[in-house]
């Protein structure tokens, strides 16, 4: 048996093996198959990259806070330019021109490691007679904000000369959609023809580094790349971007490309600084690279979420937390969108979706990574300070959608989302309190959260109306959470959520000692909360009729808190679970967050009846990417991962975070198919502690 023999077997063994360790571990995703649908995506929080099927193709690649301005259209989180690019001749043809199946694709295997944070892809290239094993692992490095690497070892099975290029080039610029011209009930687009991603536009380049600037925006970005390989190369001839060899039948050369991403939307030279990065990272070499960003990786999964009793939701518990971890990064202000950095999907614009559903579970596994998302609302006040004015209201109005910079970036056609969606501006405070009650940050609060605590309750103060036949206060015309209801006064999720931000804003200002605005406590007292004492249940707005319970009030209990009795608390959610089990689920948000409240219930069998209900169907193999709706393909929706995430950190457990950081607030309900749970080195009140769950009872111990 030859070298090229023992290598074939040695790949078709390995994969194999990573297809059992898929089942063994609940850290690795592998797929034997190149033709899927739904890519993993990889990254360090600052930027991303898309994976693929060859693993040497050009790739999408993100970076947070980047985004176009073009005239006419709205902001659009940008693509990178192509950095990963490599590409093989073998003398006969390129592999990047193969197509990916398994005939062209032998032995294929691809695996996701969320453990080291790693995509290592490997196969035969069959083309002709000539064969050639591939192997590619990408990373990019969480030790390093500004670096990434793609490492490549070839097996030529035939003598003849092997040419790689690496190319380094910008995208071209996109077929731009009329935005204005889309009728919501009736859109003629598609996901990709709607949230393509935003251009930069190259400023200067070279074969080994591109500068560019977002299209009709500020924001500037240098890439830099450099390649190195194995010294026993035979004849080698090399370019820049070009490398050439004298291939043995089954000599294995190596190769890593080794890339610097940098931006700036000051004046500093992001160029100077990718290519720092690249220099330090030829003189470290791969092996330190490698070992640097798996010890970062690892040092984030000390904290952890582990369910005993059912791998396979392990798994797919294990998949969400990575790909929140991948688009998200401590010390950046910066937030989340709603597809994090796996496309442009939403134009990559930040939603409540961060505050509300992503936020909440990250704040207790990774503050110092929460923070940045709060950060991000501070850094954005002036701009919804702006925006309030603009609409004839005080304080501080927050953007339905948001792009970099905190400002209105909803597109035209949702403009009645942008002007009466006004929710957000209350999600935005309740994050803000949130981090305060989970760290209990003083310092913090002053300079950051209470600014945006007391702008935002300033804007309610103005944006409700004093009703002097009834002495109450009103919030007419919004629309509600449940979007369909346009145009309603009263919606009870926004007058709950704007009279506990009027609250926070009063509870902060006694925190740090100053005097609170006599009007914040007159409006939230005089603020109803539509309530059927009757049927004892809230409708979703006021003089809803019965028929048109829907799927927005279970918030209140769940993650508002409102006081209410148990009966109100059932009587909520049976009615959203009964539109639940006749419609579907939609998007994968509201109904992610109803075991949470079954679980406060004391309810384990209306527990088991919703967790499938809650995940499943929104899976996509093989990465376990998660679809926004059961039935569409617009993958890798952080928003669910967040909403599932909450039922486990803040239902299954029966904590809640309190006055003095996270607390038992009810007795411990574990779905019947999980013996065992533990959050593990989770934070409250600047300590860490490990939450073991068994049976009705939960144990808190301290690291």
């Amino acid at each position: 048996m030859n070298a090229a023999t023992l290598l074939r077997s040695a790949a078709a063994l390995l994969c194999v093996a990573g297809s059992l360790a898929a089942q063994a571990s609940t850290f690795v995703l592998t797929t034997t198959n190149p033709t899927y649908r739904a890519p993993a995506f990889i990254g360090n929080g600052a930027f991303s990259l898309v994976g693929a099927p060859l693993g040497t193709t050009p790739s999408l690649s993100f970076a947070a806070g980047v985004y176009d301005h073009a005239p006419g259209d709205v902001p659009r989180i940008a693509a990178l330019p192509a950095w990963n690019e490599l590409d093989v001749s073998d003398g006969d043809g390129w592999l990047n021109d193969t197509r990916p199946d398994t005939s062209a694709l032998q032995r294929y295997c691809q695996t996701l490691d969320l453990y080291d944070g790693t995509l290592s892809t490997s196969y035969e290239w069959v083309h002709g007679a000539k064969r050639t094993a591939v192997e590619v692992t990408a990373f990019v490095s969480r030790a390093d904000a500004n670096l990434a690497v793609i490492w490549v070892r070839l097996v030529p099975q035939y003598a003849g000369r092997v040419t790689l290029r690496f190319p380094l080039r910008e995208w071209p610029p996109p077929r731009r959609l009329a935005l204005a011209r889309l009728e919501r009930s009736e859109p003629q687009w598609t996901l990709d023809s709607v949230w393509y991603p935003g251009h930069l536009v190259a400023t200067a380049q070279d074969s080994l580094s591109i500068l560019a600037r977002t299209e009709g925006g500020a924001t500037r970005v240098g890439v830099a790349q450099q390649l190195t390989w194995s010294a026993r190369l035979r004849n080698p001839r090399h370019s820049e971007t070009e490398v050439s060899f004298d291939a043995a039948p089954g000599e294995s050369v190596t190769f890593t490309k080794l890339v610097g991403v940098a931006w700036s939307r000051d004046r500093s030279d992001p160029l100077a600084r990718a290519r720092a990065v690249v220099r330090r990272a030829v003189a470290r070499g791969y092996r330190a690279l490698v070992a640097d960003h798996t010890a970062a990786c690892h040092r984030l999964w000390q904290t952890d979420i582990v369910v005993q009793g059912d791998p396979e939701l392990q798994r797919v518990i294990h998949a969400m937390l990575f790909y929140r971890l991948v688009s998200a990064r401590e010390g950046s202000d910066e937030s989340i969108p709603p597809m994090g950095l796996s496309s442009a999907g939403y134009y990559g614009h930040v939603f409540w979706d961060a505050d509300t559903w992503m936020f909440p579970s990250l704040l207790v596994l990774h503050p110092a990574i929460a923070r940045s998302m709060v950060g991000f609302r501070f850094r954005a006040l002036g701009a919804a300070r702006r925006n309030a004015a603009r609409h004839g209201y005080r304080g501080a109005m927050y953007p339905w959608e948001s792009d970099e910079l905190g400002e209105e970036t909803t597109p035209r056609f949702a403009w009645q989302n942008a002007l009466y969606e006004n929710h957000v501006t209350g999600d935005v405070a309740l994050a803000q309190w949130q981090y305060y009650r989970a760290t209990g940050d003083s310092a913090w609060l002053a300079r950051y959260g209470y600014p945006v605590l007391a702008a935002t309750a300033d804007f309610w103060a103005s944006r409700a109306t004093f009703d002097s036949s009834t002495r109450r206060y009103d919030i007419h015309h919004v629309v509600s959470v449940d979007e369909g209801l346009i145009g309603i006064g009263n919606d009870t999720y926004t007058n709950a959520i704007a009279r506990q931000n009027l609250e926070f804003a009063v509870l902060a200002s006694r925190r740090l000692g100053r005097a609170p605005h006599p009007t914040w406590s007159r409006v939230a007292a005089g603020l109803s909360i539509p309530f059927d004492s009757a049927g004892q249940y809230h409708p979703t707005y006021e003089g809803a009729s019965p028929d048109t319970r829907g799927s927005v009030v279970p918030l209140l209990a769940y993650p508002l808190g409102i006081p209410m009795s148990e009966q109100t608390k059932r009587n909520d959610l049976e009615a959203a679970i009964g539109l639940l089990l006749k419609e579907g689920s939609g998007a994968m948000m509201t109904t992610s967050l109803y075991p949470a409240i079954a679980a406060e219930l004391g309810d384990r069998a209306l527990v088991d009846t919703l967790l499938p209900l809650s995940y499943r169907d929104h899976l996509r193999p093989p990465f376990d990417a998660l679809a926004e709706t059961p039935t569409n393909q617009a993958v890798h929706f952080l928003t669910g991962a967040g909403a599932f995430l909450q039922q486990v950190v803040f239902g299954w457990s029966g904590l809640r975070l309190g006055r003095e950081g996270l607390r038992s607030a009810f007795r411990p309900v574990l779905p019947s198919r999980i013996t065992r749970l533990v959050l593990r080195n989770i934070a409250s009140r600047g300590r860490r502690y490990d939450v073991v769950v068994e049976g009705d009872s939960a144990r808190i111990v301290p690291r």
